[in-house]
């Protein structure tokens, strides 16, 4: 599609807005409430531009382009109604430093006072240099505004974590209130009142803890002024430098951009990259800067003695560590590293475990549990699962089974893909949980308690009525049909939810059947998954596996790696053996809950944060935090990226590799301090099955994906029949919510916005 734009021709996509066209081509049209993946809303009209043919103007953001088309963007007549339309806007905000003639000398003299509490002016506000209205207006060339100012004199609201809610700022573009349906499917935001009098707000005016917000921050990044600010950075001076990193608080992998000053980190930012596209959750928003400095922050070595932690040099307690771990056995040495660190130092805690510890049991924490899960499945039933990992492709279904999932808290980017498809015409049927907002409550619910295996075999008994088709010709179907009609006979799940949920399935082609290892708790876990992938080939859907724990797909790979490289070396064994008193000494550097009495008679401690265990340790090396160790992570999709430190560590804390190194070398494996991250990248990619030649760092856009596994000829699982189900109870529940990764908190205090961080992990 062609068109002219202020004399030039440009071309741009079908559908495109005039605004797009101009930005496709360089031509700059100012806009105040439209953002990319934003409906047009046409607020502002500070776009308003003339098109030949129409009579008046018309707003850019909301027109679409047309072939053959004539637009003039800077016409006398359009400039003059673009400044008048902005002194309306202006006319209930404070704006005197915007039309101020000394504005270009006063920033730097009076950059402190943005401190204060009520903001007046630019440079009392702490998005000034920041604020798209200040460049609007430059842009505009406004150098006066001729109407009266009505200043609105509005409470700011102070009561919820994070963020401070100064509506006197706002310019109703309702940026905040469309992403937050759009794009996050909440709704919490809405406009209130009606005329001069109307503003942005909840219902009934309750605060946002009580709106049923998430607090993604996804309103603060989107707030084109200083309306809407974290807490946190409004004292802060400006940021200096940034850099981005991989958020470590769930399997996502979302990029954050840290913006940093004199190393220290002030606050993270959704970055424009895959998979979360300028999107977060509240971990990521708001966390990362207290988990990176926040209290209980372990910065110096300590040892054990007369009964009490003291501050130690780091070659006092590494000879401490060494000599502890040596005086028990080999085979009464155990490994707990993290999973949630750089595959880099994932294969370097493996590597000392087998190399230098002679670790009888060496486990991840968190364990990769859905990976765990689709591996025993594959064992038990020699069927390997076909299943889907992209997240995009969820956005692209027309139905979707959600199976007892809480998407926005668990799967925040996952959710967002539901979301966009939900908003496009698909179908969302959630089995168990529904999460709230109006795609949630538009689904179609399913109800599990108390038998989820029963559930899932009325869904698929009703499935077989509503699309019996092509799933015929697979092996196994007729067991399986069998099965599944006996099940729903003696179900209590209801038959008319069930057919009603199975005909949205079979009629929203492409499906999707979205699971984590919470769905899959309890003994009945495999058999749940083996009635999914029977529902997935009834409906020709996708399975959807997600993974919890930051990088627990790429340690799954190298663990993997490790056991068929050494099928002898490790096992899952650790709370049998710390029960059995089969464990002398304990190199614990992942999560673990309280030991308490199983404590072994040594124990060393790598930690970045204070826990219950690293208060009771013999040794306490401090480990670097996430930001402060680059290397490569892998999300739930399989997808890898590698990035650098983004800030130094504190103290004399060191990156888990660097201790496990130095640790090596003082046991007797001085080779072992050679292996860096490079040669650690080097060596895995190499050497273990999973990654070998899949895995490169990856350029500028770039995405790079680990292979998923083969697969052979479809065919149904085996399901046990109905009579074996009768009189069982469930299987415990898992808890809800992601594993906690090393540097999440320990308490979150919503109410003061002042988290406690620590390593904590669910009891097995």
């Amino acid at each position: 599609m062609k068109l002219t734009i202020d004399g030039r021709e440009v071309e741009c996509r079908s559908g495109a807005t005039i605004l797009e066209a101009a930005r496709g081509a360089g031509i700059r049209i100012p806009a105040l409430c439209d953002h990319p993946g934003l409906e047009p809303f046409a607020g502002c009209r500070i776009c308003l531009v003339e098109v030949s043919g129409r009579g008046g103007f018309v707003p850019a953001c909301a027109t679409p382009a047309e072939d053959g088309q004539v637009v003039r963007t800077r016409t006398p007549e359009v400039l003059a109604l673009r400044k008048r339309m902005l002194e309306f806007i202006l006319a209930q905000h404070p704006y005197a430093c915007l039309v101020c003639p000394e504005k270009a000398s006063c920033d730097d003299l009076k950059s402190t006072i943005r401190k204060t509490g009520e903001v007046t002016g630019c440079v009392l506000c702490p998005e000034n240099g920041d604020c798209e209205l200040q460049r609007v207006a430059d842009e505009v060339g406004l150098d006066r505004v001729d109407l009266p100012a009505s200043y609105r004199n509005l409470e700011v609201h102070r009561e919820d974590p994070f963020f401070d809610r100064d509506y006197n700022l706002c310019i109703l573009c309702g940026r905040c209130v469309r992403v937050c349906e759009e794009v996050r499917g909440a709704a919490v935001l809405s406009f209130i009142h009606r005329g001069g009098r109307t503003e942005v707000g909840t219902a009934f005016g309750r605060p946002l803890l009580d709106s049923g917000c998430r607090f993604c921050g996804a309103c603060v990044d989107i707030c084109p002024t200083g309306s809407l600010i974290e807490r946190a950075v409004r004292p802060q001076p400006a940021a200096t430098g940034s850099a981005e990193i991989v958020c470590p608080f769930c399997a996502q992998g979302c990029v954050l951009t840290l913006r940093t000053r004199d190393g220290r980190v002030l606050d993270a930012v959704p970055a424009d990259a895959e998979p979360n596209r300028r999107q977060a959750c509240v971990k990521g928003r708001f966390l990362v800067r207290g988990a990176l400095g926040g209290a209980g922050r372990i910065r110096e070595p300590h040892v054990l003695k007369d009964g009490r932690l003291v501050p130690a040099t780091l070659d006092e307690a590494l000879d401490r560590a060494s000599s502890g771990l040596l005086a028990a056995a080999e085979g009464r040495r155990a490994l707990v590293y993290p999973s949630q660190v750089p595959l880099e130092d994932a294969f370097l805690f493996l590597e000392f475990g087998r190399e230098v510890l002679g670790a009888g049991t060496v486990v991840p924490s968190p364990a990769p549990e859905v990976e765990m899960a689709l591996e025993a499945f594959e064992a038990r039933h020699g069927l390997p699962l076909p299943a889907t990992r992209r997240l995009a492709a969820i956005g692209a279904s027309r139905s979707i089974l959600a199976w007892d999932l809480d998407l926005p808290a668990d799967h925040p980017i996952a959710w967002l893909e539901v979301v966009k498809a939900a908003r496009g015409g698909a179908v969302l049927v959630s089995a168990g949980r529904a999460p709230a907002g109006p795609v949630g409550q538009a689904a179609l619910k399913l109800r599990l308690a108390p038998r989820p295996v029963s559930a899932a075999a009325s869904l698929a008994a009703a499935l077989l009525e509503a699309a019996p088709g092509p799933a015929a010709a697979i092996d196994g179907f007729e067991e399986f049909r069998d099965a599944a009609r006996a099940h729903a006979a003696a179900a209590r799940t209801s038959k008319r939810a069930a057919a009603e949920a199975a005909r949205a399935i079979a009629a929203g082609a492409p499906a999707a059947v979205l699971f984590d290892a919470g769905s899959l708790a309890g003994p009945a876990g495999l058999e749940v998954l083996a009635w999914l992938w029977g529902i997935a080939l009834l409906a020709g859907a996708r399975l959807v596996p997600l993974g919890r724990g930051a990088n627990e797909r790429g340690v799954y790979e190298v663990e993997r790696g490790f056991r068929s490289l050494a099928p002898a070396t490790g096992s899952r064994e650790l709370w049998p053996g710390l029960r059995a008193k089969g464990i002398d000494a304990l190199y614990l550097a992942g999560p673990l809950p309280d030991l308490g009495a199983l404590r072994p008679p040594f124990l060393v401690c790598q930690d970045t944060h204070w826990s219950r265990n690293a208060e009771r340790a013999d040794v306490v090396l401090p480990a670097a935090a996430f930001a402060e160790t680059g290397g490569t992570w892998v999300n739930t999709e399989g997808r890898a990226r590698t990035s650098p430190p983004a800030v130094a560590a504190p103290g004399a804390a060191r990156p888990d590799g660097a201790l496990v190194a130095a640790l090596a070398e003082r046991m007797g494996r001085p080779g072992f301090a050679r292996r860096d991250h490079a040669a650690a990248f080097r060596e895995f990619c190499e050497r273990v099955p999973g990654l070998r030649g899949a895995l490169r760092p990856a350029g500028p856009g770039e995405a790079v994906f680990l292979p998923g596994r083969p697969v052979g000829k479809a065919r149904f699982a085996p399901v046990a029949p109905a009579s074996r189900r009768r009189g069982r109870r469930p299987g415990p529940k898992a808890a809800a919510g992601p594993p906690l990764p090393r540097e999440i908190l320990r308490g979150l205090d919503l109410a003061a916005g002042s988290p406690g961080f620590a390593r904590t992990r669910r009891d097995r």
